[in-house]
């Protein structure tokens, strides 16, 4: 009897570090910019984990806004390949080249930049549903002052968004 209450407790403890870990991983949105003329946007995330480092292609992002009683959407994984970044790179992270490719994990206390093609459907150029390719992105939010919005979905669970609207439409800009 005391051997299954050793058992059960080690269980009971390696149960709460898991949680404990997946509890504290989480991704928090440092700035957000006008990347182009059209519809990039350039956001800056912080990865921070107890646990262990993510896998890039298992975290998927949401882009999608409300236009004319219309949900558009634009998702995808961190690790896909986007046209319109420089040499298809989404992700990469702070101080490195982006043409040197994906990371094939996030690390935790590290800093990235994100590049997020507004649009619709998913794949390296959006629009395989018809919709606008530019939808969502930051000069469409502009000209019809509206709100988009960027969520970054974990492969344990858990979620972040951030609400974007831009107030100038100028490459540079931060987005609010």
């Amino acid at each position: 009897m005391i051997g299954q209450l050793e058992v059960i407790s080690q269980s009971t403890e390696k149960t709460i570090a898991v949680a404990t870990n997946e509890a504290h991983t989480q991704i928090i949105f440092v700035g957000a910019w006008v990347d182009d003329a059209y519809d990039d946007f350039l956001f800056m995330i912080e990865y921070q984990s107890l646990g262990e480092e993510v896998v890039t292609d298992e975290v998927g992002f949401v882009l999608w806004c409300e236009k004319d009683d219309t949900v558009y959407r634009r998702t995808g994984y961190l690790g896909d390949p986007l046209t319109s970044a420089p040499s298809q790179t989404t992700i990469w992270a702070i101080g490195e080249d982006p043409h040197d490719g994906i990371p094939d994990r996030l690390q935790s206390g590290n800093r990235y930049f994100i590049i997020a093609d507004g649009g619709v459907g998913s794949g390296m150029t959006g629009g395989e549903t018809g919709g606008p390719n530019n939808v969502c992105g930051p000069k469409d939010i502009f000209e019809n002052g509206i709100t988009a919005y960027y969520s970054i979905y974990l492969p344990n669970g858990g979620h972040t968004t951030q609400e974007l609207r831009v107030n100038v439409f100028e490459v540079g800009e931060s987005v609010t």
